[in-house]
């Protein structure tokens, strides 16, 4: 590990891996310099009680929610829950220094009215200049602008090929100079990762490319025994009041948890009835700025949750159905998100009609390939725990009620690999068609100890528009 690295990662790193679900380092020590309460008459979206989230308050209910149980129509909220899982110093020092300064220069900064997606949008541009050149070209993004209304757009130039952040950035200035981006357009990162992978620091044999120095993935070990988790490519999304994510359902029905470090977030979820309906009738990357026409508040109406994600805010949701955010206060807002998918039955029932017309609109649909390759990975995770001789009786009633799912309600790959686990063959398509894959590699999928990894995902895996 060089010292940069080291530099990266922050602060001392939380209580991880097997370790208990106590109290951790007292004081909130996240937020980053950004405001901790929302500006006096700041406009948010309009929430009834029966839109508002479930609130849990201790770290074990909301492990036994996320882990244990199904999160179609749902929303799980956990108050300062970055520092009870211990995240607080996940995000990069450099990123977090960056976002300092950029407080420090808004403070500095004229006075803004509020209530408009352009408020306050150079705060982003302070981060941007103070995080330099240097360190923006360690990490790999996509870059978003929101100078239209309800539309975002993205920031990419030409060609296909990814881009760092540095690259991205450069584009912009260029587009500002040419005034195909207005100067006080409001500015989002998302899936901001490491450039390059690198060895985890929790686990030096897991190769990752997420910029976080810790996930929810690494405070219990029951997370390792989930049918599907997925942090080894997450990213991190940073922006300013007016930006966020368009409407959009994953590529994937599998669940999300969020970590919100600083800034405020409104969050929707529309009914898992009204997959179809909804995206049709506001079109898929719709931003829900303020302020709302009533046709946007008639929409907003029928979803099933609405929720104003708060600092320290940790939450779980299903990403197979229609949801999107919206930045709102002053300052930075920074989250991050995993996805995984819980160990109960219906969670598997709903995974596997992933790309089917019926339940996933198919402009959001994964490649085919891919989802057969995700598919692999949930058996070879369901076996490689079941094996476990001492696996919690609990925990193996619910997996095994899972591999019954999978079998009598996947599509025709699930079965074919069930069949094969049944004669006792073991045939992935990822494996026969690598010309790389060596007994090494084997050995870093599963991470020291024999220990299994997060899913190496070969898609973008965001919770955020950019899954789809």
């Amino acid at each position: 590990m060089t010292a940069q690295d080291k530099e990266d990662e922050g602060g001392p790193l939380p209580r991880a891996m097997g370790f208990s679900a106590g109290p951790v380092a007292q004081g909130k020590d996240y937020g980053f310099g950004q405001p901790m309460e929302l500006p006096e008459g700041e406009p948010i979206w309009p929430i009834r009680e029966d839109q508002k989230p479930e609130i849990v308050h201790t770290v074990a209910e909301f492990l036994e929610a996320m882990l244990f149980q199904p999160h179609v129509d749902r929303c799980v909220v956990l108050p300062n829950g970055v520092e009870l899982l211990g995240q607080q110093h996940a995000i990069p020092e450099v990123v977090r220094q960056a976002c300092v300064s950029a407080a420090s220069a808004s403070s500095s900064g004229p006075a803004r009215k509020r209530g408009n997606n352009n408020t306050g949008a150079h705060q982003m541009r302070s981060f941007l200049k103070a995080l330099g050149k240097t360190q923006q070209a360690r990490f790999r993004s996509r870059l978003w602008h929101y100078g239209i209304p309800g539309k975002e757009k993205e920031v990419k130039g030409k060609g296909t090929k990814k881009k760092t952040l540095q690259e991205v950035s450069e584009i912009l200035e260029e587009e500002e100079e040419k005034g195909m981006v207005p100067r006080d357009a409001p500015l989002y990162i998302s899936e901001m990762r490491w450039e390059a992978k690198r060895p985890h620091p929790l686990v030096q044999a897991e190769t990752v490319k997420c910029a976080t120095s810790t996930d929810i993935y690494d405070f219990t070990p029951l997370a390792r025994r989930m049918p599907l988790w997925e942090r080894s490519e997450g990213g991190i999304f940073i922006g300013e009041r007016g930006t966020g994510s368009g409407m959009h359902t994953d590529q994937c029905l599998w669940s999300n948890v969020g970590r919100n470090w600083c800034g405020f977030k409104l969050f929707a979820v529309w009914p898992w009835e009204e997959r179809h309906t909804i995206p049709k009738e506001v079109g898929k990357g719709r931003i829900f700025h303020m302020p709302l026409s009533a046709q946007e508040e008639g929409w907003l109406a029928r979803a099933k949750v609405l929720a104003l994600v708060r600092p320290g805010d940790v939450w779980v949701f299903s990403g197979g159905q229609p949801h999107t955010a919206l930045v709102v206060g002053d300052g930075l807002n920074i989250s991050a998100y995993e996805s995984l998918v819980p160990a109960h039955s219906d969670a598997i029932g709903v995974l596997v009609r992933s790309n089917t017309k019926k339940d996933h609109p198919e402009n959001f649909w994964m490649d085919d390939e891919d989802l057969d390759e995700l598919y692999e990975d949930v058996v070879d995770n369901l076996q490689r725990s079941l094996r476990e001789p001492k696996l919690d009786a609990r925990l193996r009633g619910e997996l095994e009620n899972c591999v019954k799912a999978m079998r009598e309600r996947g599509d025709a790959y699930c079965r074919e690999l069930w069949e094969q686990e049944d004669r006792g063959e073991r045939r992935r398509r990822r494996e026969e068609e690598s010309s790389c894959f060596e007994s090494d590699s084997m050995g870093a999928e599963a991470g020291q100890n024999g220990e299994p990894k997060a899913k190496k995902a070969k898609t973008k895996t965001s919770s955020e528009p950019r899954s789809a």
